[in-house]
C-alpha cells in the first residue's frame, strides 16, 4: 500500500536541484563541509577513527571511495562509516536541535565520490539529507525517550546518498524502507559511561543508508508502509502519526533551508554545553581566575534536555573515558575555568583526571532553569555564575554561542579551526591546497582529486 510520508519524501528527493540552492545555501553547505573536514583530520589519530579505518582497509569494491585522509579505496558503505567516525568523533562538528547534521557528509561524500559525480551533485545530496533530517528534528524531539539520534539519520542519509547515486523515486522509496526498517538505533549509545559507539551509532546508520541504496538499485525491496503500518515508525518511535514540517521549496514553499540554521561549535563538546563554557570563560576574565585553585562555587543553570543529557548520570561528574567527558558539562566547564579554554587536547587520560579539575567539578551545580527552558530551542542559554575564593562573583547570561545561526562565525574563523585541527596532520601548504579545494567544491568534477588533497602526511 503507499505510504504518503515517502512518497512525499522521495518526490522531493528526486526534484530538487542544484539550481534550485540559493546562492546563501550553496556557500553555507561549503562552510560546513570545511568545518567536518577539519573535525574529521583533527579525530585521524583517535583509536575509534583507527579500528574503522583498519576495517574498511581490508575490503575492496567494484565501487570504492576513500577513506579521509589517506589513500585507501574501500567500498562506499565502509568509507561513509570510517569517514563518519571521524568527523563525529571530536564531537566538534555542527549540530541541530539535538542532531549532528553533518553526520550525513560521510555517506553522502562516499556515495557520491564511488558514482564519480560532481562537487554541486555532492552538495545537493547534502543539504537535501540535512533538510530532512532537521525537518524530522522539527517535527519531533526525541528528549529522554528510547531512540538515539541515528533515527532522524535512518531516513535523511539513504534519500542523500539514494540522491548523488542516481535513484529513481522508485529506487529512493525502497532505500527509504530499507534504511529505516534496519535502521532504528538505542539512545543507550549516549547513556552512562560513553563508549566509543557514540561516535560510530549515526555512521553506521549512513553505512546502512548506502546499503539499502545498493540493494534498492539491484531491486531489492522494502517493507510497505513504513511510516504508518501496523509496527512502522509511528508506532514505534514517534507513537502517535506526525506530520513532516514542511520542507525548503516544497510546493513552492518560502521555508529558508534548515542548514542556514546549523550551529557551527567552538569548543569539542556537546551543544548543549557551548553557552556554559563561554559563561565560564568571561566568569575566569572578569574575576582574575588563573587555576581552579581560585574558585569556590560555581552554579549553572540551564535546560531539561542539557541537565538530562549532560549531568544528569553520576558518570558526568567523574568522567572514565574522553566520549563521557565531551558529554559532561561539569568537565568542560572545569576545564574552561581551570585551564582558559576547551580544546581536543583536554580529553586525554590524564587531562580526565588532572586532581584540580576533579575537585573543581565537585564544587559545580547544574539546575534546571525556567528562562532557559523556555529559551529553548531557539536559544541555548546558560546562566553562569561564579564565585571566586575571595567573595567576589559574576554571573553571565549566554544565549547563543559563538557559532550559533543568530551570531554565526566568519569564512576565516573556520579556516582557523580547520587549520587548528590539521596542523601536524597536513602540512601548511597542504592546508592551503585543501581550503581552496573546499571552498571551490562547486567547481569540481573528481571528487577523488579533493579526497586527495587531504591526505595525512604524518
Amino acid at each position: 500500500m503507499p505510504d504518503k510520508t515517502v512518497d512525499r519524501l522521495t518526490s522531493y528527493a528526486t526534484s530538487l536541484r542544484f539550481e534550485d540552492l540559493p546562492p546563501e545555501v550553496v556557500h553555507q553547505a561549503k562552510r560546513v563541509l570545511v568545518d567536518s573536514m577539519g573535525c574529521g583530520l583533527g579525530a585521524f589519530t583517535a583509536e575509534p577513527s583507527r579500528i574503522a579505518r583498519e576495517l574498511a582497509s581490508t575490503v575492496r569494491g567494484e565501487l570504492e571511495a576513500t577513506v579521509l585522509g589517506t589513500q585507501v579505496r574501500t567500498s562506499p558503505d565502509l568509507a561513509a562509516f570510517a569517514n563518519g567516525v571521524m568527523v563525529r568523533y571530536l564531537d566538534f562538528n555542527d549540530a541541530y536541535l539535538s542532531s549532528h547534521p553533518s553526520d550525513n557528509f560521510g555517506p553522502v561524500l562516499a556515495a557520491a565520490e564511488a558514482s564519480d559525480v560532481s562537487g554541486r551533485d555532492l552538495l545537493t545530496g547534502c543539504v537535501l539529507a540535512y533538510e530532512v533530517q532537521c525537518a524530522w528534528a522539527d517535527t519531533f524531539p526525541l528528549r529522554e525517550g528510547p531512540w538515539d539520534q541515528a533515527v532522524y539519520s535512518a531516513i535523511s542519509m539513504p534519500l542523500g546518498a539514494g540522491k548523488v547515486m542516481g535513484l529513481s523515486q522508485g529506487q529512493l522509496a525502497e532505500a527509504l524502507r530499507i534504511a529505516i526498517v534496519g535502521g532504528i538505533a538505542l539512545a543507550q549509545a549516549r547513556r552512562g559511561s560513553i563508549s566509543h559507539w557514540k561516535a560510530a551509532a549515526v555512521p553506521n546508520t549512513g553505512r546502512n543508508g548506502i546499503f539499502a541504496a545498493m540493494l534498492a538499485r539491484r531491486g531489492f525491496t522494502g517493507p510497505e508502509e513504513i511510516f504508518a503500518g501496523q509496527q512502522g515508525f509511528f508506532t514505534s518511535v514517534t507513537r502517535i502519526p506526525v506530520e513532516l514540517a514542511p520542507l525548503a521549496g516544497e510546493d513552492s514553499n518560502s521555508q529558508p533551508f534548515r542548514i542556514l540554521e546549523s550551529r557551527i561549535k567552538r569548543f569539542p563538546a556537546g551543544i548543549f554545553s557551548q553557552t556554559a563554557v563561554e559563561g565560564a570563560l568571561e566568569a575566569r576574565e572578569q574575576l582574575g581566575i588563573s587555576a581552579a585553585r581560585d574558585v569556590r562555587r560555581v552554579q549553572i543553570r540551564t535546560f531539561e534536555h542539557a541537565v538530562f543529557s549532560m549531568a544528569g548520570h553520576p558518570s558526568r561528574w567523574r568522567p572514565e573515558t574522553r566520549e563521557t567527558a565531551d558529554h559532561s558539562i561539569p568537565y568542560v566547564v572545569a576545564c574552561a575555568l581551570h585551564y582558559g579554554s576547551v580544546q581536543p587536547a583536554h580529553f586525554s587520560d590524564n587531562m580526565l583526571r588532572a586532581p584540580q579539575v576533579v575537585e573543581l567539578m565537585q564544587k559545580i551545580a547544574v539546575d534546571l532553569d525556567a528562562e532557559c527552558e523556555a529559551a529553548w530551542p531557539d536559544a541555548n542559554l546558560s546562566i553562569v555564575s561564579v564565585e571566586a575564593q575571595d567573595g567576589r562573583e559574576h554571573t553571565a547570561h549566554v544565549p547563543y554561542h559563538l557559532g550559533h545561526a543568530r551570531r554565526p562565525v566568519g569564512d576565516k574563523d573556520i579556516e582557523a579551526k580547520f587549520r587548528g585541527l590539521a596542523a601536524g596532520l597536513l602540512t601548511d601548504d597542504q592546508q592551503a591546497a585543501a581550503l581552496d579545494a573546499l571552498w571551490h567544491v562547486d567547481e569540481c568534477d573528481d571528487l577523488k582529486e579533493l579526497l586527495a588533497r587531504l591526505v595525512v602526511v604524518v
